[in-house]
């Protein structure tokens, strides 16, 4: 399964993980590992969770 963001929500990721970023170092990193390890969990079952 292929995935993309649409730009807007591309942007404020961009965004969210600089902002993580400026506040402690490594943590935009972090969290951005944190989004695509998600993004990866639905790609590999993408009917579970709630509607």
């Amino acid at each position: 399964m292929n995935y993309s963001f649409h730009p807007e929500a591309e942007n404020e990721l961009t965004k969210a993980i600089d902002y993580f970023e400026d506040q402690q170092r490594e943590l935009g990193f972090e969290f951005s590992v944190e989004v695509y390890k998600t993004v990866q969990r639905v790609k590999e079952n993408p009917v579970r969770g709630q509607k």
